[in-house]
């Protein structure tokens, strides 16, 4: 029996858009590439996720990156990426319909330590019952130890779980570990997945 469905968080439950979010803050191309370059697409990134830098620590050596006549920009940019996520439609309610089928809902995510504000800021993150966050537990997916720790974490059994995530790479690490997985595409096709998984019908 399928008892807790697991979701990633980005391009799952919300879109994460940071070269369309940088072309609205940054008008010239070639200074908004850079930038993208330097923030979302340096290895500080990942840093982050894995709970390897702090905050200071990454800006910083974002910034040696740049041209010094960028730093500032780099630095707002930083500051503000939130606003590069926005909800999936229709994601919400279909995490409701699960809930009303007796199931607990969590997120199993690689994000930094700022996390918390992305649930201040979107109801379906309060909506979801528990979410555990890489950077925290300095384990990134897809690794085997990061899917390991949150069962133990939560005391789950993984036959008992079901796992959404948009990579690949994700889903067979999951698979690896016991827990069916699917790769998420469109709602409609999460939808089916889950109503399978759960024998109820979600839509």
């Amino acid at each position: 029996m399928i008892r807790n469905v697991i979701f990633d968080m980005g391009n799952v439950l919300l879109y994460y858009e940071p070269k369309p979010y940088l072309a609205a803050k940054v008008p010239d191309e070639a200074d908004a590439a850079i930038l993208y370059d330097a923030c979302f697409g340096g290895p500080e990134w990942k840093q982050l996720d894995a709970g390897a830098l702090t905050e200071e620590e990454a800006l910083a050596s974002m910034q040696s990156h740049v041209p010094e006549r960028l730093r500032g920009e780099l630095a707002r940019v930083y500051r503000d990426w939130p606003d590069c996520m926005r909800p999936v439609p229709g994601m919400e309610p279909l995490v409701q319909a699960v809930q009303r089928a007796g199931a607990h809902c969590f997120v199993l995510s690689n994000a930094s330590v700022r996390f918390p504000e992305l649930v201040a800021r979107f109801s379906i993150l309060r909506r979801i019952d528990d979410r555990f966050v890489s950077a925290f537990y300095r384990l990134l997916k897809p690794s085997r130890e990061i899917y390991e720790r949150f069962l133990s974490e939560y005391g789950l059994k993984a036959e008992e779980c079901v796992f959404l995530d948009d990579l690949q790479e994700n889903v067979d690490g999951a698979i690896a570990c016991g827990i069916r997985a699917h790769r998420f595409t469109t709602v409609p096709d999460a939808a089916a997945f889950l109503s399978e998984s759960l024998g109820v019908n979600l839509s």
